[in-house]
């Protein structure tokens, strides 16, 4: 295999994070075929068809197109080599010592089996169980800890127990999505790349933010993507993906006036927990709820625990990793996706707007109630400005720049601020500054994947001071 084309891989896995409003973007119910991988040489044999439940929305299926402006994702390219910000290097999570896994196949010789061919319709439907762990890791208290918290962590890796069972899987499918059986299940990654460049692109819009924001409580959230912490080892040395940890040190000593929120220890913290989806590009609501209380600390606002809010679970979920990947193996390994309704769900208002601040309808932060839109059953879609007038009264007022991964914090903010505005970043027709203004904005989150805060988003956050 040798090295991989990061470009190409980089520049997918962007379009991905920038078109996917949502991720509900799972294949309809139809009849799938697995492929079971023998522990021998043998012949890969075909199972019976596995019936699955996966969902789509029409409204946010994603195809993948060049970019109209041709400038759109041509800079995610090669990760830039010069030093960091400081001279003192930190042990990246690249050079964390993974647990080695001795079985292992080559990926050069390791051969993809999937059936790239339409499956027929079909009108039973089962979902595949999914496992989920509930006791939480203890969680790192210490911002300073970072470092460590990323050199500590026991990543997931694929046991001894799978491979000699005949699951020994990892694959490079189509648009060079890596499919690994780990743990049971099989997991969807896309490459994470980025430049120190456009780190300081992204960190420099986030700092004339808060220049011009006088008096405003600025926060800067970059958060990992799942390649960061389940790429098996071998991928690692291939060039699969870079490191995350580095973009992320490098965003922190670069903000100025800006609180940095460690969303990347809090959930390193947590990596044998459900925080990222097996078969999407997008955390879960989970990993989301470790990095909104990170924020509640340092906004210094109340923050209930987990087990004050009302989980709501729906099975049958596959995502973008399978639709981008077509690996059959995601297909058959459906999840089980839970959102957790705020406690003060029913004492909250929200109402929806057009990227103009326009148009304005009542309506209900969880777009539904019982998870059958998955990750869009929270704000629903992208292309809008969400206000949430909240129970709290404490005068704050929030407002939060993101992309798709920021989503999933906002039901777990409703405790802590008066109002808040939620706006993509991505699709916002006015000038960002003097929008906070208008708002009343006391707190302003910039909260997105690395991807983008190491690719496009200081672009995107530079069109919003300049509009």
């Amino acid at each position: 295999m040798g090295k991989m084309k990061r470009l190409n891989a980089a520049a997918l896995a962007a379009m991905i994070l920038m078109t996917a409003s949502c991720s509900d973007i799972s294949r309809p119910t139809v009849e799938a075929y697995s492929v079971e991988l023998p522990s021998s040489g043998t012949e890969p044999q075909e199972t019976e068809p596995q019936e699955t439940t996966a969902s789509r929305d029409d409204g946010d299926w994603v195809d993948i197109i060049a970019d109209p402006d041709g400038d759109g994702f041509t800079t995610t390219g090669p990760e830039e080599t010069e030093a960091p910000r400081t001279a003192k290097t930190r042990k990246s999570a690249k050079e964390t010592t993974f647990p080695k896994q001795t079985t292992e196949p080559d990926p050069e010789t390791v051969i993809a089996v999937e059936d790239t061919s339409a499956p027929p319709e079909t009108t039973t439907t089962t979902a595949a169980p999914e496992t989920t762990t509930t006791t939480a890791a203890p969680e790192t208290t210490a911002a300073a800890t970072t470092a460590a918290a990323a050199a500590e962590t026991t990543f997931p890796v694929q046991t001894a127990a799978d491979a000699a069972g005949g699951k020994s899987y990892n694959v490079i499918g189509q648009n060079n999505i890596l499919v690994s059986y780990q743990d049971g299940h099989y997991r969807g990654l896309m490459g994470c790349f980025g430049t120190y460049g456009l780190c300081d692109k992204w960190t420099d819009a986030v700092n004339t933010f808060a220049k011009k924001l006088p008096g405003v409580n600025v926060y800067s959230m970059a958060v990992p993507i799942p390649s960061e912490f389940y790429t098996p080892q071998s991928f690692w040395n291939s060039g699969f993906t870079a490191s995350q940890y580095n973009k992320v040190q490098h965003i922190r000593e670069g903000l100025s006036g800006v609180k940095d929120i460690d969303a990347y220890s809090a959930l390193a913290a947590h990596t044998d927990e459900y925080i990222y989806s097996r078969t999407d590009h997008h955390w879960t609501p989970l990993g989301a709820y470790y990095a909104a209380e990170k924020f509640a600390e340092a906004a210094g606002v109340e923050f209930p625990p987990l087990e004050k809010y009302t989980p709501v679970s729906r099975s049958g979920y596959v995502g973008s990793m399978y639709t981008y990947s077509k690996d059959v193996h995601l297909y058959n390994d459906a999840e089980t996706f839970t959102m957790y309704l705020s406690p003060n769900a029913d004492s909250i208002s929200t109402t929806y707007y057009n990227t103009s601040f326009r148009g304005a309808y009542e309506g209900d932060l969880f777009v539904t109630r019982n998870a059958s839109a998955f990750y869009c059953s929270f704000i629903g879609s992208d292309d809008r400005i969400t206000h949430i007038k909240t129970d709290v009264k404490n005068g704050r007022t929030l407002t939060v720049f993101k992309q798709s991964y920021g989503n999933a914090l906002i039901p777990f903010l409703t405790s802590g601020f008066e109002d808040i505005y939620i706006c993509d970043m991505r699709y916002f027709d006015l000038n960002g500054v003097q929008f906070c203004k208008d708002v009343g904005t006391t707190d302003l989150l910039f909260a997105d994947c690395v991807m983008i805060a190491a690719g496009n988003g200081g672009k995107y956050l530079n069109l919003l001071l300049n509009k």
